[in-house]
């Protein structure tokens, strides 16, 4: 088997990446067309199928040991990000799992989501919609994530009366009775 070099390893880790993160294309893009002509001329002695093994065998390395972010993963680190508390928390993770249902928001990416929650989730508490901190960690401008979380809203006021099982979870003390709470949607 041919050595490969660090930069064909790079070049691999890179397919890895880009198959198992939730990315943005148009920062992809943005970060890929900067570099696309050098990644060109590294990547045109290598076959189609070259790849595709080379990726396995990092993969296989890996044990497949990977994680694929979910809104939940995102959810956590934007909760941090905006020095959440318990309500905050709580009332987060009632909106993402009310996105869980909805056919309608399977185009939005999972960090998305999970940023449109948090968004929702500070507004009905009354705090800053957004925060430099936020915009830091989630890489979206609040400008950004506003039509997602009307899109959430809307889809949270039009779910069917046999999918309310997430609703009556989030009536209970355990989760702080946070689905009773009448969501700010002012935006």
């Amino acid at each position: 088997m041919r050595k490969f070099t660090h930069q064909s390893f790079v070049i691999w880790c890179t397919f890895v990446i880009v198959h198992t993160h939730d990315l943005r294309y148009d920062l992809l893009l943005f970060v890929l067309s900067t570099c696309i002509r050098k990644f060109r001329e590294l990547t045109a002695h290598f076959r189609l199928l070259q790849i595709i093994s080379m990726e396995e065998k990092i993969l296989k390395s890996l044990e497949y040991n990977i994680t694929i972010p979910s809104a939940h993963a995102f959810l956590v680190r934007f909760l941090k990000a905006a020095h959440a508390d318990k309500r905050i928390v709580q009332l987060s993770c009632y909106i993402l799992d009310g996105t869980l249902q909805s056919y309608n928001l399977l185009h939005y990416l999972p960090s998305q989501l999970a940023a449109a929650a948090v968004y929702i989730a500070r507004r009905t508490v009354g705090r800053n919609s957004w925060s430099p901190t936020l915009l830091k960690y989630a890489n979206y401008r609040e400008e950004e994530i506003t039509p997602i979380a009307r899109a959430v809203l809307a889809e949270k006021s039009s779910t069917a009366t046999e999918l309310r099982a997430v609703n009556k979870k989030y009536t209970s003390s355990r989760y702080g009775g946070v689905a009773n709470m009448t969501l700010n949607c002012d935006f």
